[in-house]
Order: structure tokens, then C-alpha cells, then sequence
């Protein structure tokens, strides 16, 4: 079963914070020297050994950067543990492991949902499934939009969960566009299996698909990129078609140590219109709702 083990010794505690505010130099040294920690662990495997560690120890991993990336801070520290030498020299590789987590994670997942007898039941067991509900369930009642009737996903991945929840939640039917054949594949065999194919479609492409495709909200996934060129493509469909607005996952605050942050330059054409970001259950992604300019 894809346990995820949440049940484990935070490697920051309340206690290492005593009498501190958290955007201070000693809140700097204690973050940076638990990241300096957290690379020097990943140094310790060559890439092709990370993508095959065994589920716990990759999630173990994961969890100790997970921690340093919510800790509860001002908003100084964490720009300037992004600015510093020393973070900048690292961060490409914190990032890497990051996105190969996830690649990874979810090919687990499919596996063992295609397994099971009952499919429903690791996704119910999943330990990050309540960030992807929570998520879900900010996108749809918090954002200023109607409901949509046919929802675009761009870098839906092999394990499409935010499009399944958005069914199973919603009712919502949509599209998953990913440019890996593996994962539309892993994907497309997922949706059959939970029997979501009729509702939930994935296609191989990129956003330039947007164009022969019915739709009327497109949701940008985190991991997606490059964001520029995607912004590009899609400020170009949209004025043609008239259709908007866009949903963008990206990241804020110490989280911009998992991915880079979603930045003006990267989404010429468009405007923020609306900005969510987590407030519980440990979710990653701020939400954004753009729309065109004029």
C-alpha cells in the first residue's frame, strides 16, 4: 500500500525556534544549515540511484525537505535564503530531487492503483491526497469563476489526481494534456481502471492543442513548463478565441525552494486577477487566476 509515513520526527521543531521570530540571522543560520544538510544526503546518490530508491526511502527524503519548505517564517528570511551563495549553489539540485519525486510518487501510485482489487482504495490511503482536496476544493470555491464545463489541465503527469478529484468531487469533466508518452499512458490506463475514461480524456501534446480543443478553463500545472512559452501560446489562442481565464499553480515563500516561482516576464499578455495562497494541510502551490490584458 503507498503509505506515506507523515508519522515521523519533524527535522526542525517548535523547540529549535524558542525566543525567535523567525526572520531573524539565527532563524537564517538554523534553515540554511538544515538545507546544506538536506543537500549533502542528496549528494550521497547519483541520480539514476534516487530514481531507484524504494518507496520509503525516497518518501523519507522527501519529508525532510518538506518540512524546511513549510516552516512557518517572515517573509525576509525567506527571500534571503533564496538570495544567498550558498542556497543559489544548491537549489538547482533541491529542485531536480523535487520534480523526480514526484515523477516517481506517482508512478507508484498508478502501479498500485491498476493492482489493487478495490482502485478507489491507495488513492483513499494516500498520504498527500488531502493537499490535492484541499487544493481542489480552494480552486473551485474560493477563485472568482463560474463552474466550468469542460476543464483544461497542462502538465497533467502519469497520476492526474487533481483531474480526478475534480470529477469525483465536482462532477467536472476535462482534459489532461501531458508531452511524455509514459505518462499519458500510465494515466490513460489509471482513468480506465477507475473508470473515469468516459470523463476524463488525456492527450499527448502541448498547449498548442488548446486551439482544436473544446474548452473554457485551463488550469497550468506547477511543474509545467517553460512557463514563458506556455504564457506565449496560450495569450495567442485566447485572443483568437476569446476564451479565458487561465489558473496557474505556482509557488510562494520558502516553497520557492521547491520550484522556481511563477514571475511577471513569464506571463506577458496577462494579469493577476486573483492570488490564494495555503494557509493548511501542508498544501504546496499557491493559486493563481489571470486574465488578459485590455
Amino acid at each position: 500500500m503507498h503509505v506515506f509515513p507523515f508519522s515521523h520526527e519533524h527535522s526542525l521543531t517548535d523547540q529549535a525556534f524558542v525566543n525567535c521570530c523567525r526572520d531573524c540571522e539565527r532563524s537564517y543560520h538554523l534553515v540554511s544549515e538544515r538545507l546544506r544538510d538536506f543537500h549533502t544526503q542528496l549528494s550521497g546518490y547519483s541520480q539514476q540511484e534516487l530514481r531507484q530508491l524504494s518507496q520509503q526511502d525516497i518518501y523519507q527524503l522527501y519529508l525532510i525537505l518538506d518540512d524546511i519548505a513549510h516552516l512557518e517564517c517572515g517573509s525576509h528570511l525567506a527571500e534571503r535564503i533564496l538570495a544567498s551563495a550558498e542556497i543559489q549553489e544548491i537549489l538547482p539540485d533541491i529542485r531536480w530531487y523535487y520534480n523526480t519525486f514526484f515523477e516517481v510518487h506517482e508512478t507508484y501510485l498508478v502501479h498500485e492503483v491498476l493492482a489493487a482489487d478495490d482502485p478507489w482504495q491507495p488513492l483513499q490511503f494516500f498520504g498527500l491526497y488531502p493537499r490535492y482536496e484541499t487544493l481542489i476544493r480552494t480552486q473551485m470555491e474560493q477563485l472568482d469563476l463560474p463552474r466550468p464545463q469542460k476543464l483544461v489541465f497542462i502538465g497533467c503527469g502519469p497520476m492526474p489526481l487533481s483531474l480526478i478529484l475534480l470529477n469525483r468531487l465536482y462532477g467536472i469533466s476535462s482534459i489532461g494534456l501531458d508531452i511524455d508518452p509514459k505518462a499519458v499512458s500510465l494515466a490513460r490506463q489509471c482513468l480506465e481502471r477507475l473508470e473515469l475514461d468516459q470523463e476524463i480524456s488525456i492527450l499527448q501534446g502541448t498547449e498548442e492543442m488548446l486551439a482544436a480543443l473544446d474548452w473554457d478553463v485551463v488550469v497550468v500545472a506547477a511543474l509545467a513548463e517553460p512557463k514563458r512559452k506556455i504564457f506565449a501560446s496560450l495569450y495567442r489562442i485566447m485572443k483568437a478565441s476569446q476564451k479565458r481565464p487561465v489558473i496557474c499553480r505556482t509557488y510562494s515563500g520558502l516553497l520557492t525552494l521547491l520550484h522556481p516561482p511563477l514571475r511577471e516576464e513569464d506571463y506577458m499578455g496577462f494579469r493577476v486577477h486573483q492570488e490564494i495562497r495555503p494557509e493548511n494541510n501542508r498544501v504546496n502551490n499557491t493559486l493563481l487566476q489571470l486574465e488578459m490584458n485590455g
